[in-house]
């Protein structure tokens, strides 16, 4: 395995759980590999999820094989077997944590203990806030401050709860504002589903499927209402969330394949227009605080 490796973040407490009241957490961690990855089958000692950041794969999911791709989340329950491989010619990226929830005395743990004893083991699609939960138990588990565990929990129940969610096939979730606001509360709607689906590049082609309208008459509502154009207005939200993802550590080639981007050339040049400096630099700006 370790050939095909680019790097491991690998944390495991087996015999010992790491405690962060009212969960464990028996293993986490963030993997990179090349092609030809594989992860051999095993049981699992305690519930365990798996969020794809980047590339493809096939995932043993107790009795079923599932597909996976980037932005997908994997759950296998305490007990079945699991198994990963890179597919053909990708690289795969993953993120992973096993825990157990010994400390069900509150609602919320409760409820999460409850569902998860009784989750089956599957794929879909996951809750974008996913990643950055991962990103905050990484940031905190061996403490920086004296803050670090409480956020290392909290991240937990959040991690949870969207997991949750992404398996009861209600992840991303679009705000709504209260319909007291009229007509301004269309606008904000189309912002939020803009916002939701930024990294696919035909959103705006969805439009009018989404909200009823032709795409001529929202282009003209949204432009009165918010002085700039649709178009702006996505590529704005695209270029933040491009932003984020080369702040998250993520490379410029995989930034540019997960916004749809034809090529890394197109990515920089779009780039470079708004923020004045390549996005290599920007993520090697970042990467330097």
């Amino acid at each position: 395995m370790a050939d095909f490796v680019k790097f491991h973040f690998d944390n495991t407490f087996y015999d010992e759980p790491m405690s962060f009241p009212p969960f464990n957490i028996v293993q986490v961690g963030d993997i990179d590999t090349y092609s030809g990855f594989k992860c051999t089958k095993h049981i699992q000692i305690a519930h365990e999820i798996t969020y794809i950041v980047r590339g493809n794969g096939t995932m043993l999911c107790d009795d079923k094989t599932h597909f996976c791709k980037t932005g997908d989340i994997i759950f296998n329950p305490k007990g079945t077997a699991h198994a990963i491989d890179s597919a053909d010619g990708h690289s795969l990226r993953y993120y992973y944590i096993a825990f157990d929830i010994p400390d069900t005395s509150n609602e919320c743990e409760k409820a999460l203990a409850e569902f998860f004893a009784s989750a089956k083991a599957g794929c879909m699609t996951a809750d974008r806030s996913i990643p950055h939960t991962f990103h905050d138990i990484f940031l905190n588990l061996y403490g920086k401050d004296e803050f670090s565990s409480v956020i290392v929990t909290d991240s937990i129940r959040k991690l949870l709860i969207y997991v949750l969610r992404s398996l009861s096939g209600e992840a991303n979730r679009v705000y709504v504002p209260d319909l007291r606001f009229g007509k301004k509360r269309t606008v904000a709607q189309i912002c939020s589903f803009i916002d939701s689906n930024v990294e696919d590049i035909n959103v705006l082609k969805k439009l009018p499927q989404r909200f009823d309208y032709s795409y001529s008459h929202i282009s003209s509502f949204f432009s009165k209402s918010m002085g700039l154009s649709l178009k702006e207005y996505f590529l704005m939200s695209r270029h933040r969330r491009a932003c984020e993802l080369l702040r998250s550590g993520m490379s410029v080639t995989a930034v540019s394949e997960r916004m749809g981007y034809s090529s890394i050339h197109v990515f920089s040049k779009a780039f470079s227009g708004r923020e004045n400096i390549s996005p290599s630099v920007y993520a090697q700006k970042y990467k330097t605080k």
